[in-house]
Parts: C-alpha cells; structure tokens; sequence
C-alpha cells in the first residue's frame, strides 16, 4: 500500500498515512484539514544532471539533445533556442 504525506493545516505538522488506493478519497473527505504535502527531496529531479547525465558515465546523452532541444528548434514557433543554442556542445544548456 502507498505511503501519502499530509501537512496538518492547523498545526503545520506533517504525517503520514498509509492507505489504499481505494480508501484515499473517502481519507480525504473524512479528514479536510489535511493537504497532500511533498517535499522537495521527494519530488521528481528535472535537473540537467538528472536529464541530460549518463548515470556511471559523467558525460551529457546526445539523445536528449537530438530527441528533444531539437524537435524544440524544429517546431515550436518563437523559440529562442533556435537563434541562441549551440548543438554541437555539451552541458552548455
């Protein structure tokens, strides 16, 4: 069953609840003065180490450079990557 993480509205306090998936709206209702709470070491890294690295490598995936900051170039309107972004190297974005 999956761990969920409240902040406590009242009290400021965070608790953790494990619940099923089925229970958790009726837990939400039950309990309005609780909000779902993430904290920043549990959210997802969008980072360009996280992004562009090749874990065990320390060097940039060209697949992400040519699967995406292209695609970008190639066809979204008014971007500023295509004027300004230098594909030829790396970890310069």
């Amino acid at each position: 069953m999956p761990t969920y993480t409240f902040k406590n509205a009242n009290t400021g306090e965070v608790e953790e609840h494990v619940l099923k998936l089925s229970e958790y709206d009726k837990f939400k209702e039950d309990n309005t003065h609780l909000e779902r709470y993430f904290a920043p070491e549990d959210l997802p890294r969008f980072s360009d180490a996280a992004r562009m690295s090749v874990p065990g490598t320390k060097s940039y995936d060209s697949a992400f450079e040519k699967g995406v900051i292209q695609r970008i170039k190639d066809t979204v309107p008014g971007n500023t990557l295509a004027k300004s972004h230098k594909t030829k190297m790396g970890r310069e974005w």
